[in-house]
């Protein structure tokens, strides 16, 4: 399987704009730049599409880990927080946080920890980055939180 994205790049590194598009056309001239990470503008910017895929990936590896477990769930949601820091002059990705909730019968709590690891461990997203990826997990109907 090959997937593609364009992406273009207008201007000066700090006054241009950028637009990318990937090959389904599900994102099609999305407006990004290095600052919407920090400002109110109105676009995306590498880092925020790198989290999304990220958290996206994760959702979908977790479900897959689930379901060989015999679990079965409404939804899986994982939101990732990417964090980018500033280092003598140069940016760089110092982690990623990712939490997890599902709703998940508090019973299954342990194989529900352990399908999380085990999609960590296969995420090839994740797999991909040499960044540390921490995970916290929580069953939605118990509250039940740990960490991966």
């Amino acid at each position: 399987m090959t997937r593609t994205a364009v992406a273009i790049w207008k201007g000066g590194p700090g006054a241009g704009e950028g637009s990318v598009s990937t090959s389904s056309g599900v994102i099609a001239n999305a407006l990004y730049s290095f600052s919407s990470g920090t400002g109110n503008e109105p676009c995306t910017s590498p880092s925020e599409m790198l989290a999304a895929a990220v958290a996206s990936c994760m959702s979908l590896m977790i479900t897959q880990e689930m379901a060989r477990a015999g679990l079965r769930q409404e939804y899986v949601k994982t939101e990732s927080i990417l964090t980018l820091e500033e280092k003598q002059h140069r940016w760089h990705i110092a982690g990623i946080q990712l939490n997890v909730t599902a709703d998940v019968a508090h019973r299954n709590a342990e194989k529900f920890e352990h399908a999380c690891k085990s999609a960590k461990t296969k995420c090839p997203i994740s797999c991909a980055l040499k960044i540390p990826i921490k995970m916290t997990t929580q069953l939605q109907a118990e509250s039940h939180a740990a960490a991966a």
